[in-house]
């Protein structure tokens, strides 16, 4: 049979059914309008239709996932406008304004990309 424990958690979550029963008997039902039937019902029926059509719906699918994975809800063409133009303004700022020019004062100071040179650790005397 069980424990006395596991036979008071089974009538309390029988208790607990009766209860959501009853509260959900007593609400009114809510009518569904035909036009929200139909929506859903031709919405499942495009979801269907894509899922059969083989690897070209597999691509599909991934590419939509791919999309909403960087901008969900937009057309493809937002992100790519966006990269665009944040690749167009970058070239752009690096041809009007050069680093080693803006780096050259007249001093010994070279301008270096952390990529042309090897690195370098100096741990200092205390090691």
């Amino acid at each position: 049979m069980g424990t006395a424990d596991e036979v008071l958690s089974r009538a309390a979550a029988a208790d607990d059914a009766a209860w959501l029963d009853h509260a959900l008997k007593g609400l009114p039902s809510v009518p569904v309008p035909a036009a929200l039937e139909t929506r859903i019902l031709a919405s499942f029926e495009v979801v269907t239709e894509r899922r059969k059509r083989g690897l070209a719906g597999a691509v599909d699918r991934l590419a939509g996932r791919l999309r909403d994975a960087v901008w969900p809800g937009v057309p493809v063409w937002r992100p790519a406008a966006a990269l665009a133009l944040s690749l167009a303004l970058g070239i752009a700022a690096g041809t009007v304004f050069p680093l080693e020019d803006m780096m050259a004062d007249g001093g010994e100071q070279i301008a270096s990309i952390a990529l042309d040179a090897p690195p370098a650790f100096d741990l200092g005397e205390n090691s």
